[in-house]
């Protein structure tokens, strides 16, 4: 039996207005604030273990259930953006996010809070729908730049809804924060309707048709296929470190409060700072040079890891370089997917972004049973290990002076 045609628009022309600075640091702030969702939990493993009555390991399969339902969002909803108005997508995607928010606050079990947190994870890919958009939206010279800042916008919501979650949950309780996470929602639904433009869908296939067009993209684009592996070594690299944190801090010596955890997000925004520089290399100079420069200063970070069981100075030292690391390799590596194929910007994205996750939810699993097995080491050498598995396929260009 035939599969349904692919059928695609021709290449779809940016609108006469372009992409303005407020529009793009609009969509930088709408993807901080909605990415955010999956990231609250990650402070709060400890307490979820404690105030359910489970295990740290049981505990810590909240933060990967987010993961995995973010996995799940990427490659059923995301492609979506290629086939209706974007707009329209990203306010239902954000009002589900609001519900399922609402739904982990009232959560009377583990299991009932992984089931929204997996649904919260779908629902909050919403801020992967803006990265093609604003792709689609800026001119060819300042994509990278564009790109750059609209993914430090959501590095910001990654490292800074740590604080936030933090700091909220000692004072007000867990549950309050997936409330006013609810409440954000709500109100970034009605800013996107109002800002957010809209413009003419690029693919008119059915749904199964659209979904199937995947497969197709990735076997016939070999540069698809090695961005998604270095993106999801590049995640998984850095989930290995970000899920066992909380672990790590709790626990003597260092034995901190869950409002000092969470400033540990701050220190991470040195790769948001990073990210827009980032953009404006990978402009100037090709997409090779920035992405090992990124992956060589992942590799100097879980390095400097190593002791900081011993020195607080180490930790931090190994989260900057770690953080600037994965924006340096990240963003050249999307910014050479999205110049693919503009009339599949919404779908290549959907490739890379699930690779990248599903590197992460692999980096999140492993790094748990590193984490219970062989402590922090065992967390350095796992998180090394990835950095090394993403590096192979930039030596290989290299060697081969591509």
């Amino acid at each position: 039996m035939k599969s349904a045609p692919v059928v695609s628009a021709p290449n779809p022309a940016p609108p006469p207005s372009g992409l303005s600075p407020f529009l793009t640091y609009f969509m930088a702030t709408a993807c901080a604030v909605v990415v955010a969702n999956l990231y609250y939990c990650q402070p709060l493993l400890g307490r979820f273990s404690a105030y359910f009555g489970v295990s740290e390991t049981a505990a810590s399969w909240v933060n990967i259930y987010s993961q995995l339902g973010y996995g799940l969002g990427l490659f059923l909803v995301v492609p979506l953006g290629d086939r209706m108005v974007r707009r329209n997508l990203l306010v239902w995607m954000i009002l589900a996010a609001a519900l399922t928010l609402a739904g982990a606050a009232l959560s009377p079990n583990i299991q009932t809070l992984y089931f929204f947190s997996l649904c919260m994870g779908a629902a909050s890919t919403a801020c992967q729908v803006f990265v093609p958009l604003a792709a689609h939206l800026a001119t060819e010279q300042a994509r990278g730049r564009v790109i750059g800042t609209v993914m430090g916008g959501l590095l910001s919501g990654i490292l800074l809804s740590r604080t936030l979650s933090g700091f909220v949950a000692d004072h007000l309780g867990w549950r309050s924060m997936y409330w006013i996470g609810a409440g954000l929602m709500v109100v970034m639904s009605g800013l996107v309707y109002r800002f957010i433009p809209t413009e003419k869908p690029a693919f008119r296939g059915s749904y199964g048709a659209l979904i199937q067009s995947l497969f197709g993209l990735l076997r016939s684009e070999q540069v698809a296929r090695q961005s998604s592996w270095i993106g999801a070594c590049l995640f998984g690299a850095i989930s290995v470190f970000w899920s066992t944190l909380a672990f790590f801090l709790e626990k003597p010596p260092f034995s901190y409060s869950l409002s000092t955890i969470g400033l540990f997000g701050i220190v991470g925004m040195a790769g948001a700072i990073v990210s827009p520089q980032a953009g404006r290399l990978t402009d100037r100079k090709g997409y090779n040079l920035p992405t090992r420069w990124g992956l060589l200063l992942m590799l100097l970070g879980y390095l400097v890891l190593f002791p900081s069981q011993h020195s607080i100075l180490f930790l931090l030292a190994g989260i900057i370089l770690i953080d600037i690391g994965l924006q340096m390799a990240h963003i050249p590596n999307l910014s050479r997917m999205s110049s693919l194929a503009p009339e599949a910007r919404t779908r290549f994205n959907t490739i890379y972004m699930t690779s990248f996750f599903i590197g992460g939810t692999i980096g999140s699993v492993v790094g748990s049973y590193a984490w219970n097995g062989y402590g922090w080491t065992g967390v350095c050498v796992t998180g090394l290990t990835f950095v090394v598995l993403g590096a192979i396929p930039t030596v290989v260009r290299q060697r081969r002076g591509l």
